[in-house]
């Protein structure tokens, strides 16, 4: 008896411990707020910096994100965001179910263009070369400690960009010469975190 008294604390321990790993969760020092109080979504993207982050602790990507929408679908609140094919993150989006959106306040610009014009390919650490910290929320999604809005997402939908189905002359001209291969995710909203 005394013996599973010891592995029992023992275990307890071990919980706690691996709870403080992640104690810089977005609980603390962060407010939840329902999807609904998300305001200016066509700045966000359009005007504001953020950080698509998808993976787990140890297998993880980020890079700026800039084409994107918040909204409704299928009687949900969605966010909508469109990545290139060529990023790492594009190989990361496939591999699992969550992601987040961060938006930063305007002293993080250059932490933000530095992770938008790196690879993870070849800078394997250049979330901390950014000057970023990881933290994860309470579903182990990535997300960072400088940012001032954290969108959790669960992918619901993808789908390339198809050429064939634009109607804007503007855009097609971007997709002419085939450099640009895009899928569009969206994301059903899960969490809002915001300080």
């Amino acid at each position: 008896m005394r013996i599973f008294k010891q592995i029992v604390i023992a275990a307890c321990a071990a919980l706690a411990f691996a709870a403080s790993i992640h104690a810089q969760s977005p609980a603390e020092g962060w407010t939840k707020v329902d999807p609904t109080e998300l305001k200016n979504a066509v700045e966000l993207f359009a005007n504001d910096k953020t950080a698509l982050a998808v993976g787990k602790e140890g297998d993880l990507n980020a890079t700026t994100m800039s084409w994107g929408s918040i909204g409704e679908l299928w009687g949900k609140p969605i966010v909508t965001v469109v990545v290139d094919h060529s990023r790492y993150t594009y190989s990361l989006m496939g591999l699992y179910d969550y992601f987040t959106i961060t938006a930063f306040p305007k002293k993080m610009n250059g932490a933000l263009d530095y992770i938008g014009s790196h690879s993870r390919k070849t800078d394997k650490n250049k979330i901390q070369n950014a000057g970023l910290t990881t933290m994860f929320t309470e579903l182990g999604n990535p997300t960072f400690k400088e940012g001032n809005l954290i969108i959790e997402c669960r992918t619901i939908y993808e789908a390339p960009i198809d050429v064939d189905n634009m109607l804007d002359d503007d855009i097609i001209k971007m997709y002419q010469d085939n450099k640009l291969k895009h899928t569009m995710f969206v994301g059903e909203i899960v969490n809002v975190w915001k300080r």
